[in-house]
This record gives C-alpha cells, sequence and structure tokens, in this order.
C-alpha cells in the first residue's frame, strides 16, 4: 500500500504569507516563512531567491525574541512542506542555510 504525499503548496502561495507576516510585524513568523521559502526555492533550483530568503530568514530570525524556551519552541511541524526545527532561532537558521551565506 503506497501512501501518497500531499502535492506542496505553490511557492507563490508562501510568498503571500511571508509577505503578509511582514506587513502585520510577526518577525518570528516572518522568519519561518522566510526560512520555508530559502528551502523550497533551494529544492527548486532558484539559488538567487534561496539566497535573498535565507537572508531574510536570518534578519527577522536575530530581531526575534530567544530569551526563553518558550522564545525558541516553533509552533508548527511544517510550513509548505519543509520540516521545521523543533527551536527556530537565528543560530539554527544560520546553521541550516549556511551553504546559502557563503557569498
Amino acid at each position: 500500500m503506497d501512501i501518497e504525499e500531499a502535492p506542496l503548496p505553490p511557492i507563490a502561495d508562501l510568498v503571500k504569507r511571508y509577505e503578509d507576516e511582514v506587513f502585520f510585524v510577526d518577525e518570528r513568523a516572518a522568519a519561518q516563512y522566510a526560512y520555508a521559502l530559502a528551502i523550497r526555492f533551494k529544492d527548486a533550483g532558484q539559488m538567487d531567491d534561496a539566497r535573498q530568503y535565507a537572508r531574510r530568514a536570518l534578519h527577522y530570525a536575530e530581531r526575534a525574541p530567544s530569551k526563553t524556551l518558550d522564545d525558541v519552541t516553533c509552533d508548527r511541524l511544517t510550513i509548505g512542506g519543509v520540516p521545521m526545527p523543533e527551536r527556530f532561532h537565528d543560530g539554527v537558521v544560520r546553521n541550516r542555510l549556511s551553504d546559502l551565506f557563503a557569498d
């Protein structure tokens, strides 16, 4: 019995959600959507876009609160088909997207 995976949402939908989070000044959510977009663009071979969203993810992750465990605990399992780390902060973004910062 094969289990079919749900299709990934279009990247354009994720970009819209990212822009909404930026507009409503939710820095943690903006960082998480930018992180997911960086990975989706990288997987699609669109490296310039991947690097751009990696930088945005780091920018917002650095600005988001990170003093407590509650601050860095990710409340989403996935965003746009991208598994999210259990703890989400600038160090995780820097580590997991390091190949996109190598310019």
